[in-house]
């Protein structure tokens, strides 16, 4: 309990960074309308409309990158050892397979995707049971040369209602991120905890994976692009 709290505790300048950040970000977008709102009594409602169509699609362009470096920024971790090679990590990662717990790691090329084993019998009836509509996946990326994991979170749904006999996730993932504070004792408490005591919440997911990491000497950033 007091690592816990210590661990919030730290995290509350990360949390009032972003959201600091966020507003100050909406704002810089909203000072680039006032040209368009001065001149807005010389143009006709349809060329209006069409500054304005411009102005939200270039805001948008800009919104979404921005919002991800700032929050590459914010949410870093380094890591809390000496680094261990990039082969070692990933056989590390793997294996999350072999363990008894609800957590998977697959190999997608040279990245490495973290989520829960919805297809797996002994565990698609418990996700049902707990209202589990979608899942959450994590894209590893391995940065060898500065040790760094990039991670990038997708969710996707997934029908449950006929596990274990049939599971269907949906062929697309929509982005997003899980702003989730690494407890360092989470990792134990992944092998420890029953299988009774998951919520299976992004963050029973997440935190397990970004302490191993940590632990073996890597760095973790998180992105939303």
């Amino acid at each position: 309990m007091t690592r816990l709290f210590a661990s919030l505790i730290q995290a509350i300048p990360r949390y009032a960074l972003t959201v600091a950040g966020l507003l100050l970000l909406v704002l810089f977008l909203l000072l680039t309308l006032l040209p368009l709102q001065i001149v807005r009594d010389h143009l006709t409602d349809t060329a209006y409309l069409q500054g304005l169509l411009i102005w939200a699609g270039l805001a948008l362009v800009f919104f979404v990158p921005a919002l991800s470096m700032l929050i590459r920024k914010i949410w870093f971790f380094p890591g809390r050892a000496e680094p261990v090679s990039a082969s070692v990590l990933r056989q590390n990662l793997l294996q999350f397979n072999d363990q008894n717990i609800p957590i998977a790691v697959q190999e997608k090329g040279k990245a490495l995707v973290a989520l829960w084993r919805y297809d797996d019998p002994n565990w698609c009836e418990l996700m049902d049971l707990s209202g589990m509509k979608r899942f959450l996946e994590m894209r590893l990326l391995l940065d060898e040369r500065t040790h760094t994991v990039t991670i990038r979170d997708r969710f996707r749904k997934v029908n449950l209602e006929l596990c274990p006999v049939k599971v269907k996730p949906a062929l697309a993932a929509i982005p997003g991120v899980v702003l989730a504070v690494p407890v360092e004792t989470d990792q134990d408490l992944a092998v420890s905890r029953l299988p009774v005591d998951y919520t299976f919440k992004p963050k029973e997911l997440k935190s397990p994976v970004v302490n191993l990491i940590l632990n073996q000497g890597w760095n973790v950033r998180y992105t939303l692009l």
